[in-house]
C-alpha cells in the first residue's frame, strides 16, 4: 500500500492554470482555478490515472475567508461518486476514505466562491491511496488421469495485504477466470506454493487452468496453461431385450459416455449363462445414444443372458447382464374351430363353437397359451393360482381344464366347470375344493398351456389368470 500521484489532468472548462503542479510532489508549488461567479461552485479540474485499486485519496489546498468550501468526487465503476463536500483546512493534508476499495481511474476538485466577485482557488497536491493485488504464477498440471488434475500455483506477492482466498479456476475454452469452474481454500495466506484438486472432468478433454489468490484489492491470476485428461473405454448400460420370439430378440443397449474418443465397435454378448458365448455386433463411428441389434436362431421357450458392450482403441466396456426367454410355441389343435369378434365397444373374445349341429353329444377342445401371437416372452416365473373362465350360458354340460408348463410332455388336470347358469353370460370360478386329488391350482412357470376339453355344445369367450412373481408371497 502507499500513495501515488495521478499521472495526467483534464480541465473541461478551461478554467485552470498550471495543472500539473498538483501531482509534482512539491506542497510549496499550486494549481490556479478561476472563479468568475460570486457566490457559486467553481469549475471541475479532473486528476486521471490508470485504473488503480484505491480505498482513499488525500489533497493539500488553500483555505481563505471567501473559498473555504470543497467539493470531491471519484470516477469508478463507469460513473462518478460524490466522497465529500465541506470544508477543510488551509494547506494541509486532509485524507477522505471511499466506502469499500474500488478501481478508480479519476478524481475531480471544485471550489465555492463565497466572494461578491471573482476569486481564485489554489489547490497543492492530490495522491490516491493505492491498494495492491497480489502476485499470482501458474505452474503445469500433475497427476492428471481420466476424471482429475493436480492444480500447482505460487503466491510470489502478497501484495497491499496477505490474501484471504487462493485455488484454481478452469474450463475448456480458455481464459478462466472465478466464474467458471474452481477449487477454493480460504484462509490468512502469504507467499508461498499451493496446490487443488481438479476434479469432476470429462476423459479426453482439453482444459485450462490459471492459478488465483484474493486480497482486499480483488482477484490476481497466474498465467494459463493447458492439460488433457486421459481417456477411457466407453460407458455403456443393458435394457431388457425387445420384440421377444420363439427364435430371434432385439438387443437394447446405450452408449452414456464416449470416455473421450467414440467407440467403432458396439453390440451384445449372450449365452445361455453369464457367459460370453455368442456375439452380435456393428462396427462404426459411435458416440452417445442408445443402440439395437437383432439376434436370430435363438431356441423356443429357452432362457438366455445378454449384456451390451462397447469398444473405442482403450478398450471394452460391458453393460449388466439381463436375463430374457424365448416366446414358447404353442398352437390350437387340429379341428377346433376358432373364431375372433368384437362388440362395438372394442372388446374382443374368442369362441371355440360347435363342429356340428346335429344335436348329437361330441368332444372337442381348444388351447389358450400365454404367447398366443408368438411375439413375446416372460422374463420372470409366475406362480399360477386360480382360473377365472367367461363362457356363455348353456343348459347342461361341464368344461375340463389342464394346464401344461413350459416344455412338460403331459397335461396336468386341474377340475371341471359346470355350463349351466341363471345369466347370459357366467363367469365361473375354479377353487380347490371343485378340483380332483391331482392337485391345488399351484403351477409355477414361466409360460402355460390352457386346455379346454367340452362334452357339448359351448362357446367360450375370455379367460383371467391370477399369479404371482416367483418369491413373493
Amino acid at each position: 500500500m502507499s500513495w501515488v500521484n495521478p499521472t495526467g489532468y483534464n480541465d473541461p472548462d478551461s478554467k485552470w492554470t498550471y495543472e500539473t503542479n498538483i501531482y509534482d510532489d512539491n506542497v510549496n508549488s499550486f494549481a490556479i482555478g478561476l472563479m468568475s461567479s460570486a457566490y457559486s461552485w467553481g469549475s471541475f479540474i479532473e486528476l486521471t490515472r490508470a485504473s488503480i485499486y484505491c480505498s482513499k485519496i488525500r489533497f493539500n489546498a488553500m483555505a481563505d475567508p471567501d473559498v473555504y468550501l470543497i467539493d470531491i468526487d471519484i470516477y469508478y465503476d463507469s460513473a462518478w461518486h460524490n466522497l465529500y463536500q465541506g470544508s477543510y483546512t488551509d494547506h494541509t493534508w486532509i485524507e477522505k476514505e471511499l466506502d469499500s476499495i474500488q478501481a478508480v481511474t479519476s478524481v475531480r476538485f471544485r471550489f465555492y466562491n463565497d466572494y461578491e466577485g471573482a476569486s481564485n482557488a489554489w489547490l497543492y497536491e492530490v495522491d490516491f491511496f493505492e491498494f495492491v493485488q497480489p502476485t499470482v504464477t501458474t505452474q503445469a498440471v500433475t497427476e492428471v488421469d481420466h476424471e482429475s488434475g493436480t492444480g500447482n500455483g505460487n503466491i510470489t506477492n502478497i501484495g497491499s495485504a496477505n490474501p484471504t482466498k487462493r485455488g484454481f479456476c478452469w474450463n475448456i475454452t480458455g481464459n478462466p477466470t472465478v466464474a467458471d469452474d474452481k477449487v477454493e481454500e480460504e484462509g490468512d495466506f502469504g507467499t508461498g506454493a499451493f496446490t487443488g484438486s481438479i476434479t469432476g472432468l470429462d476423459p479426453g478433454v482439453t482444459y485450462y487452468v490459471k492459478a488465483y489468490a484474493y486480497n482486499p484489492a480483488g482477484y490476481a491470476y497466474g498465467s494459463e496453461v493447458d492439460f488433457t485428461t486421459d481417456k477411457v473405454a466407453p460407458t455403456v448400460t443393458t435394457q431388457d431385450p425387445t420384440d421377444v420370439l420363439t427364435t430371434s430378440v432385439t438387443g437394447n443397449g446405450n452408449i452414456t459416455a464416449t470416455g473421450g474418443e467414440n467407440a467403432t465397435v458396439r453390440g451384445f454378448k449372450y449365452g445361455f449363462t453369464q457367459t460370453d458365448t455368442w456375439d452380435a455386433h456393428d462396427n462404426g463411428d459411435f458416440g452417445v445414444g442408445a443402440f439395437t441389434k437383432g439376434l436370430v436362431g435363438l431356441d423356443a421357450n429357452t432362457e438366455y443372458w445378454i449384456r451390451a458392450y462397447a469398444t473405442n482403441s482403450i478398450g471394452t466396456s460391458y453393460g449388466t447382464w439381463v436375463q430374457f426367454q424365448t416366446a414358447a410355441s404353442g398352437s390350437t389343435p387340429t379341428g377346433t374351430k376358432i373364431s375372433i369378434c368384437s362388440d362395438y365397444s372394442g372388446y374382443t373374445f374368442i369362441l371355440n363353437e360347435s363342429l356340428t349341429d346335429d344335436g348329437n353329444a361330441y368332444e372337442s377342445y381348444f388351447v389358450i397359451s400365454t404367447d398366443l401371437t408368438d411375439k413375446q416372452g416372460l422374463h420372470f416365473k409366475k406362480r399360477l393360482l386360480d382360473l377365472h373362465s367367461y363362457f356363455e350360458n348353456k343348459d347342461s354340460g361341464t368344461c375340463k381344464i389342464y394346464v401344461k408348463r413350459d416344455n412338460e410332455a403331459d397335461w396336468q388336470y386341474c377340475g371341471e366347470i359346470s355350463m349351466v347358469g341363471d345369466e347370459d353370460i357366467i363367469v365361473k370360478h375354479l377353487p380347490s375344493e371343485n378340483q380332483d386329488t391331482s392337485g391345488d391350482v399351484d403351477f409355477l412357470a414361466k409360460h402355460y398351456l390352457i386346455k379346454f376339453f367340452f362334452e357339448n355344445d359351448f362357446s367360450f369367450i375370455g379367460l383371467i389368470t391370477e399369479s404371482v412373481p416367483i418369491g413373493v408371497r
